[in-house]
């Protein structure tokens, strides 16, 4: 990815709930050519991506990992792994990127995904913003997949009438910063806690 690692934040925690998808998203799977020739396919997350995105997220690098879940993390809980995978495709969009290996073993290399926020209680609002997440595996950044990827949920994210994704960022995470202000992210050092930085990418800029 040409921006480094990850974004964290509200995106990466969920409230328990019974599982439940009307509709798979089909239209958003999709082929990408990368910039050193190879070619992932992306793809919205399935229930049965349980495992392999356990596999993903141990295969990160310690730093890669921090800065995803801003937070100490080697194995997913069960409670988080279900909300990674068990995906509602109405408020919550996830895309993971994949490649298939030598013995046809399809192995996950990039998460993205945003959240739409709600009225604390009113399960009928219309939310403008949505929290997003984003990580690139070690070995697949510099290839243009975060931005890709980035670009691909700010489009499906205007498609559901959202005006801005928002996210949480190490400050010392200078690669994802960059990306995010090549798609004209508002990025604030949060107030009273100068570790994290706040962003904003309007859609109505970014998702085209």
């Amino acid at each position: 990815m040409d921006a480094a690692t990850g974004a964290g934040g509200a995106a990466a925690v969920g409230a328990p709930r019974r599982y439940t998808i009307p509709r798979y998203p089909t239209a958003l799977i999709d082929r990408l050519p990368l910039a050193d020739g190879r070619v992932v396919t992306i793809r919205p997350v399935l229930p049965q991506d349980a495992e392999a995105t356990q596999r993903f997220v141990a295969g990160l690098s310690l730093e890669t990992r921090y800065r995803r879940f801003q937070m100490g993390v080697s194995a997913l809980p069960p409670r988080l792994l279900r909300h990674l995978t068990e995906i509602d495709y109405a408020d919550h969009l996830a895309l993971l990127a994949a490649v298939v290996d030598d013995d046809g073993d399809e192995i996950q290399v990039a998460d993205a995904r945003y959240v739409a926020d709600r009225e604390p209680g009113d399960a009928e609002a219309l939310p403008g913003d949505a929290d997003f997440a984003l990580v690139v595996a070690d070995d697949w950044q510099g290839l243009g997949l975060g931005s890709e990827l980035v670009r691909r949920m700010a489009r499906a994210a205007r498609t559901r009438g959202l005006a801005r994704l928002h996210g949480e960022v190490l400050a010392t995470n200078a690669p994802m910063l960059g990306l995010l202000r090549r798609f004209g992210a508002r990025v604030r050092t949060r107030a009273g806690d100068a570790r994290l930085v706040d962003a904003w990418i309007d859609l109505g800029h970014a998702a085209g």
